[in-house]
């Protein structure tokens, strides 16, 4: 050993710093690589799109489940009686009209088109869930000279929205 440079057991020099290995194919500090980077990249990608995929199904499954629930919905003798309650609170106030029900116009059998165009026969696209106000309307409402309307509520992006199913009435008796 060199007098001039003392040594101790954990390889320090004489300045107090710790000198650093050289071993054979070190990697420096500090690099970059593009690869690594392209890699990395293209692995966030490729992870959003698959969240965007699985959001994407969950929805769908969620909208069959809710369309599942008013495709097999029936009205209660509660149900007509809060209905009829409806009916009369709106009247005494001075209003024309009741909505019975929404819905998504893609339930219907021609996506609401005829709703929208007020063409005839739009009773004949409506979905099973919307079918049982039909039925209660034209047993218990329209025998009493109530009308019944549908209309198409919104258009989100331009396109058809929800369908509202009405139950409606004159201004006056005449």
């Amino acid at each position: 050993m060199n007098a001039d440079q003392p040594s101790d057991a954990g390889g320090a020099r004489g300045n107090g710093r710790r000198a650093r290995p050289a071993a054979e194919g070190s990697r420096p500090l500090f690099s970059l690589s593009l690869d690594a980077m392209y890699a990395a990249r293209d692995e966030r990608e490729r992870r959003s799109e698959a969240a965007a995929v699985e959001a994407a199904r969950r929805e769908d499954e969620h909208r069959a489940g809710n369309r599942g629930r008013f495709e097999a919905r029936g009205l209660t003798d509660a149900d007509r009686v809060d209905t009829i309650s409806k009916v009369k609170a709106a009247f005494e106030g001075g209003q024309r009209e009741v909505m019975l029900v929404s819905f998504p116009s893609d339930y219907c059998t021609d996506g609401g088109r005829r709703i929208n165009n007020r063409l005839p026969g739009w009773q004949d696209t409506l979905p099973a869930g919307a079918r049982v106000f039909l039925e209660f309307w034209h047993d218990a409402l329209r025998p009493g000279g109530f009308g019944l309307g549908a209309r198409i509520l919104n258009f989100p992006g331009g396109v058809l929205g929800d369908v509202g199913l009405f139950v409606t009435w004159p201004e006056g008796r005449g």
